[in-house]
């Protein structure tokens, strides 16, 4: 062969060359991704190994989820109504992680409700929506059911149209699945007949309350004898006052170690019945209206109190999520001017010190007047038996001074004071280590710039010059590709 023909030969070029090269490169990248994602793969399978790469760690479980599933010892069936091919993949993989973590005791079945649309009614009569989930014990005897909409925590923009705000699947099982595994069971009783907030006007708050192991219910004057030991009583803003039954009734309660829960405000009235019990304890509620004159420590409103967080196992959730509380209309409460050894009482929220109490709630005047309380005012605060050594020794109260933190609808959706509630009832079931599992947020997140010149300057970037960038690059790759 000719030194011509060998320079024609198209094999023997350096495009052919580097064209050749470059076809191996990228069959070897292909094939290196292939095995990656089989070996990736495999690893999954045999030891769960997984990376969330989600903003918000969507599909991350909890350090608390894993303490709770972990020690699960009992069997567990979780059942998922997700229809075919309209599976929810938030929920499979929530559902695989709880499956991962306790592979010997939970056990996750798919029932499609289309073609097996009879068997959500052993457990409730109401219409579940696709992607529900239900959480039994191995018997089926104790359960829970979690709709796939009460997974998701929902706002509301400036003009009242909802939008989703956070995920709380993993909060809602890993409550069920504690629930359900639990060696007893005890109530929470939601007081009736006093014109207080009830069960039904509370109702968003059962699925938290029943999420601490408690059946949520409630207790008129005719069956306070069915209160016991361990069961706690809410009593929220009660309007009119006890019977001398009703208060004896309690006071047995009480005193037999039992649970109480009571949230009052500036708006309700002197009732002497119900704060008989709470001067047993040394508490008096002071029927005052908290004042706030600190910026920084009121909502919206000088009566809208965010007051500071005192260290306690009631608000050891808020501390260690940093969150606050928004106490409205609160009334302060008097500390016992003389401490009892056998009773140990604590304030949980406190105003600040430029905050005052009005005494005369008829007044028009706004500002401090002669006789008004100064702060700093507790306006919560927990008490409980002890005994010599300081230790738990029965019963236990929390009073709460601003009851609209979680009775009124503009209130109870501040997650600080949700968890607050929880914080208290934690603490009496004896759970005070317990932290609350955050949501997963959805929201959105938007780029904010702290001045104009920031905005432009991110602007240039964006549009000027990283598009310079890429067209040099290209030049640069074009000038050599045209000398090869």
């Amino acid at each position: 062969m000719s030194n011509d023909q060998k320079k024609k030969s198209p094999f023997s070029s350096r495009k052919f060359r580097h064209g050749s090269l470059a076809v191996l490169m990228v069959a070897a990248v292909i094939l290196v991704t292939v095995l990656l994602n089989v070996v990736v793969s495999t690893l999954d399978n045999l030891w769960g190994l997984k990376y969330d790469l989600s903003n918000n760690k969507l599909y991350t479980i909890s350090a608390q989820t894993k303490k709770v599933v972990q020690a699960v010892q009992k069997d567990v069936k979780i059942y998922a109504l997700m229809q075919t091919g309209s599976e929810s993949t938030t929920v499979e993989n929530l559902l695989e992680n709880y499956r991962k973590l306790a592979p010997d005791y939970i056990e996750v079945t798919v029932v499609d409700p289309v073609k097996n649309p009879t068997f959500a009614k052993q457990f409730t009569q109401e219409s579940l929506s696709t992607n529900s989930v239900i959480v039994t014990n191995g018997d089926g005897s104790r359960y829970r059911i979690i709709d796939q909409y009460d997974m998701y925590e929902f706002g509301y923009n400036s003009s009242y149209q909802p939008y989703l705000k956070s995920f709380i699947g993993e909060q809602k099982l890993t409550n069920a699945i504690s629930f359900v595994t639990a060696d007893e069971v005890n109530n929470a009783y939601f007081l009736s007949g006093h014109q207080e907030a009830s069960v039904s006007d509370l109702g968003y708050l059962t699925d938290y309350i029943e999420g601490e192991n408690l059946v949520v219910d409630s207790v008129s004057v005719t069956d306070l004898d069915k209160l016991k030991k361990g069961d706690i009583l809410i009593i929220a803003a009660p309007r009119n006052d006890l019977s001398e039954d009703e208060r004896l009734a309690i006071k047995a309660f009480l005193e037999d170690d039992g649970y109480m829960l009571y949230l009052t405000d500036a708006t309700c009235p002197a009732l002497p019945g119900f704060e008989s019990l709470l001067d047993l304890y040394g508490v008096k509620v002071d029927h005052t209206l908290v004042v706030e004159g600190d910026e920084g420590q009121y909502y919206r409103s000088p009566a809208y109190l965010v007051p500071t967080i005192e260290q306690h196992d009631v608000t050891a959730g808020l501390t260690a999520n940093e969150q606050v509380a928004v106490l409205p209309y609160a009334t302060s409460l008097s500390l016992p001017a003389v401490e009892k050894n056998e009773i140990e009482v604590k304030p949980l929220l406190t105003s600040s010190r430029k905050s005052y109490a009005k005494v005369n709630l008829e007044s028009t005047e706004t500002e401090k007047e002669e006789g008004d309380l100064d702060g700093p005012l507790t306006v919560a605060l927990a008490l409980r038996k002890v005994d010599a050594n300081g230790n738990d020794a029965g019963g236990k109260i929390a009073v709460f001074g601003g009851a609209g933190f979680v009775t009124s609808s503009s209130f109870y959706g501040i997650s600080g004071n949700t968890d607050l509630l929880l914080g208290a009832i934690r603490w009496m079931n004896g759970e005070a280590d317990t932290v609350t599992i955050v949501g997963k947020n959805l929201m959105t997140n938007s780029l904010r710039f702290n001045s104009t010149a920031e905005m432009y300057t991110m602007a240039g970037i964006a549009v000027i010059v990283m598009p310079l960038l890429v067209l040099a690059a290209g030049f640069v790759v074009w000038l050599r590709r045209r000398h090869l």
